[in-house]
């Protein structure tokens, strides 16, 4: 079982590097078992900073076809069910990150059915914890929120991790050799 858990995991990363059309620093996904929601973030790679990139804005983005980008997205959603189906904890939601040549992955096993907070309000405090996004960005509303959040619950998530494992070995290579401030400096 764990090999074809490691199968589903080699799958989801490599799908989530497909779906990114430029180089990127960092790659964070959500996704609930409970009511089906999946969405991710990437930061690029750029000199500059900039705010993270919405998976839904990608297709608009990079002039993609919505349908082709839709289906992959389906897919990658499929491989996270099929984790759920080949492990043995009944989690209910999972933050997946891809950064500094590491996946990670948070298995949560809040009851969400019953959670005092709505999907968008998790989301929220989702963003600001794993994006990193400033306090400064959010609305009033939304800060008060961040600022009295409190995780319900008692399980603490299971976290696991390991290097990266991209199928094609020039994603990699990509991957690792993507320009940085000293890389530009340098030349």
């Amino acid at each position: 079982m764990q090999n074809e858990v490691n199968v589903i995991y080699k799958k989801i990363q490599n799908i989530l590097n497909q779906l990114v059309p430029e180089n990127w620093k960092s790659i964070y996904l959500y996704a609930s078992m409970t009511n089906g929601e999946m969405y991710f973030y990437y930061n690029p790679k750029k000199l500059i900073k900039s705010k993270p990139i919405n998976c839904y804005d990608i297709s608009k983005k990079f002039n993609i076809d919505d349908e082709s980008y839709d289906k992959e997205l389906k897919k990658l959603y499929m491989y996270i069910q099929k984790l759920y189906s080949s492990t043995n904890e009944r989690w209910t939601n999972i933050t997946i990150s891809m950064e500094n040549n590491f996946f990670t992955i948070e298995y949560h096993y809040n009851d969400l059915n019953h959670s005092r907070y709505t999907d968008s309000e998790r989301r929220t405090v989702w963003c600001y914890k794993y994006l990193k996004m400033p306090i400064e960005s959010f609305s009033f509303r939304d800060r008060l929120l961040i600022e009295g959040y409190q995780e319900e619950g008692n399980i603490k998530p299971y976290i696991y991790s390991e290097k990266l494992q991209l199928e094609n070995e020039n994603d990699f290579q990509a991957f690792n050799n993507m320009p940085t401030i000293n890389n530009q400096i340098l030349k």
